[in-house]
């Protein structure tokens, strides 16, 4: 996304140079404000519908990552509509009929929202009978959503930036053009930075909808009456600019308009990527979803705003540097550094890849091509990462892919320009760069030990001396000879071919399987990964986290890592009031499935219902020889139903089938990606209609590294008027130590042997915070 923020840098800009002299007669006009205020309104709007929508349907996909990428996708292809439609109609009808056409369709829109408004919550929040019954089409369902729900309107919203800086012109704009285009680009970064740190935090998600909605019609009104002022006006500025395209002789080769589309392509991808990268290794939330988005788009502003800020002397060095040190720090680091690395690196690219469209930017006649081609680039970037990535790599191979698409793409760029470095003869940069990544890779191998040993063993520092050495050679011949034409040979282009074959080869390692993989694979909730223990067994991996291990026979009975006999669970399914009562079997549910580990607690009589909403997890404990056994194994019977668990206890629940369990254990917590929709209000709601009576137990997973969710349990509780128990196990091979919390109606149901209360050293104390399904902030907890 982002590419309106192209839009904004100019249709008009350069018509608007034409006709200086009606700059007078434009201060202090009404239309100037009703332009200037329409364009930062439909800049904001454009952004804050997608953070609302993805957010919204974010629960009804079991809060994958995922969500954010493929609805990005629909809006990168809606943005691409608007352009067609932007430059069709300013190509093909006049100013009238341009005029007549856009009320028209504003109308439409409007009428929408309006309609949608009446039949959901508002206009861009769905109401829930657009849940998915199935997990089996998750992206087809979000495309869906995000299509009926935003389709018009954001296409309305995207084809706001050239229509009105191109109207704008036509009415001798002048120089006010170019505030137009700051004023957009304000409205864009308002818009996406004010919704995680101001209207998620304040408001309610329905109400921000109805905001939303109201100030769209504001909106339709105020490009309704540009389109209608600008039809009145007359046509003096446009007709000086156009009689100035005419007498243009501009050719735009082939191997231009393929490096507009590519580096457009690359940026795009790189920005999912790295969205995906950091949601798969933190959290799936808006935050998250904003920092990259507001990267990529302020180095559109940046490199569209004038080439000053964009210098290949400053940015090549420090893309070579990000990679070199992000490609052991993701594999040898701990993720917190990569939190760091990736935004930079992310911001770096984009410069590099933006500031060379605005080399390769054509002249006026040739610019809604020029856009054209960037848009329909950024959306293959979209289908990239959100379709054909997940079906062909079985990890987030993508992030990789991209960077060293965007290191070729660079080669090239600067090959095919006379002018760039690769074919200087001053010699005293590239060794200044090779000196100071040699001293910061020094310096950094020292901080950290882990990237100390990635340095060693990939003989980082021989190539860099290799590097200096080949620098110092070539400094020396060219001083004795002649002049080299200027696209001759440099004895840079071989070092710059080094550094770019040592990234890749880094970038190759650093996306490689890691030793011991047994089994890889990924689908739209995430990549699972299969080790193999030195100890002899399996783990089970979703990016970082462990869900689940098992050691080979005879030890494959022996409950691992959050799960031991001494754990909170562990302690509570083997003295449970049941075991020793002889009422019967216990009656057990289960939300995440991981390797089965608790399913070796059941015994004969006892009934478990695990609830898993990635298939790819399941299969792991299914079939005759499943790669973890524990599932197969049980004395108890055993069940797995596939789904996201709210919904699928939701639609048990009002179909009558309430599964009245002893024990409900909410295990989807362990990693930092946390599904919000499973722990609210509404939530535990529905978790109380499967309940047996008031001795049942609900017991929550919560050993997540950086998260403090008691203070949501603690609202819950308060909720519910129920009473907890908090239970911290330390754990020595083969456990892992674990967070246990149980909620019981009765305090006697928590009198449990051996299950006391203990809270892990330096978590601070629980502040109760109630989520629900329309509010909820996890920064709070962040810790």
């Amino acid at each position: 996304m982002g590419h309106c923020c192209e839009v904004t840098s100019g249709f008009d800009v350069p018509q608007a140079a034409t006709n200086p002299t009606a700059d007078a007669g434009n201060r202090g006009r009404p239309g100037v404000w009703v332009f200037g205020g329409t364009l930062f309104l439909s800049a904001f709007l454009l952004f804050q519908v997608q953070l609302i929508i993805s957010k919204h349907i974010l629960p009804w996909f079991g809060g994958s990552a995922a969500v954010w990428t493929t609805s990005m996708l629909v809006f990168q292809i809606l943005l691409l509509a608007g352009y067609v439609y932007s430059h069709v109609m300013t190509e093909r009808l006049c100013q009238r009929n341009q005029a007549r056409l856009h009320i028209g369709v504003l109308a439409v829109a409007a009428l929408l929202v309006v309609g949608l408004s009446l039949l959901w919550p508002s206009a861009v929040t769905p109401n829930p009978s657009w849940k998915p019954t199935s997990p089996d089409h998750p992206v087809r369902d979000v495309i869906a959503i995000a299509l009926v729900a935003t389709g018009l309107p954001f296409v309305v919203l995207s084809t706001t930036g050239p229509l009105l800086q191109r109207w704008f012109a036509r009415q001798g704009g002048g120089s006010e053009t170019y505030r137009l285009y700051s004023v957009s680009n304000l409205g864009s970064l308002v818009g996406l930075l004010s919704f995680p740190l101001l209207f998620e935090p304040l408001l309610r998600l329905r109400t921000q909808g109805v905001l939303w909605s109201v100030l769209f019609l504001v909106f339709c009104a105020g490009c309704g009456w540009c389109a209608w002022a600008s039809s009145r006006s007359g046509t003096r500025g446009d007709e000086t600019a156009v009689g100035a395209e005419s007498n243009e002789v501009e050719p735009v080769s082939i191997v231009s308009r393929t490096l507009w589309f590519l580096l457009a392509a690359c940026a795009s991808a790189l920005l999912l990527a790295t969205t995906n990268q950091l949601c798969q290794e933190v959290i799936s939330l808006p935050l998250l979803w904003v920092v990259p988005l507001a990267l990529y788009l302020l180095s559109f502003i940046l490199c569209f705003d004038h080439p000053r800020w964009y210098r290949r002397e400053v940015f090549h060095p420090l893309f070579a540097i990000g990679v070199v040190v992000l490609c052991p720090a993701m594999v040898y680091v701990e993720r917190t550094t990569q939190i760091v690395v990736l935004p930079v690196l992310l911001f770096v690219a984009c410069m590099i890849c933006h500031g060379e469209l605005v080399g390769l930017k054509p002249g006026v006649r040739h610019l809604t091509g020029f856009y054209l081609a960037v848009s329909a680039g950024g959306a293959l970037g979209g289908i990239f990462v959100a379709l054909i990535a997940p079906r062909v790599f079985h990890f987030f191979s993508e992030f990789q892919l991209s960077l060293c698409a965007c290191a070729v793409l660079l080669l090239v760029c600067v090959a095919l320009d006379g002018r760039s470095w690769f074919y200087t003869s001053n010699f005293w940069p590239p060794c200044a760069v090779v000196a100071g990544a040699t001293v910061v890779l020094a310096g950094v191998a020292q901080w950290m030990p882990g990237f100390g040993r990635a340095v060693q063993e990939s003989q980082l520092y021989a190539w860099l001396l290799v590097g200096g050495a080949l620098l110092l050679a070539g400094a020396y011949i060219q001083s004795r000879g002649k002049p080299v034409h200027p696209r001759g040979f440099r004895f840079i282009q071989p070092i710059a071919g080094m550094v770019c074959a040592l990234m890749l080869v880094g970038l190759y390692a650093s996306a490689r399987p890691e030793p011991g993989l047994f089994l890889g694979e990924r689908n739209f909730y995430g990549a699972l990964r299969v080790f193999e223990l030195a100890q002899g067994g399996k783990a089970l991996f979703h990016a970082h986290t462990m869900h689940g291990a098992q050691l080979n026979p005879p030890n494959d009975r022996l409950p691992m890592a959050y799960y031991g006999p001494e754990s909170g669970i562990g302690i509570l399914l083997r003295n449970h009031e049941k075991r020793k009562s002889g009422e019967g079997g216990l009656r057990m549910g289960i939300v995440g499935l991981g390797a089965g580990t608790l399913a070796t607690y059941g015994r004969p009589g006892d009934y478990l219902r695990y609830y898993e909403i990635n298939p790819q997890v399941a299969s792991l404990s299914d079939g005759l020889t499943p790669v973890f056994s524990y599932v197969r194994d049980s004395a108890a019977k055993v069940d797995v139903a596939l789904g996201d668990a709210r919904l699928l206890l939701e639609r048990e629940a009002a179909n009558g089938q309430g599964q009245e369990f002893d024990v409900l254990v909410l295990d989807a917590f362990a990693g930092d990606a946390v599904p919000v929709h499973l722990l609210t209000k509404e939530a535990f709601d529905a978790y109380a209609k499967h309940l047996r009576d008031e001795r049942s137990v609900i017991a929550v997973h919560l050993s997540s590294r950086h998260i403090n969710l008691l203070p949501v349990i603690e609202g819950i509780r308060a909720h519910e008027n129920a009473y907890t128990l908090v239970h911290f196990s330390e754990g020595t091979y083969p456990f892992i130590e674990s967070l246990w919390v149980f909620l019981a109606r009765r305090p006697e149901a928590l009198r449990v042997q051996g299950l006391l209360p203990s809270l892990p050293p330096g978590m601070p104390a629980a502040e109760a915070r109630l989520w629900t399904d329309d509010y909820s902030n996890i920064f709070q907890l962040i810790y």
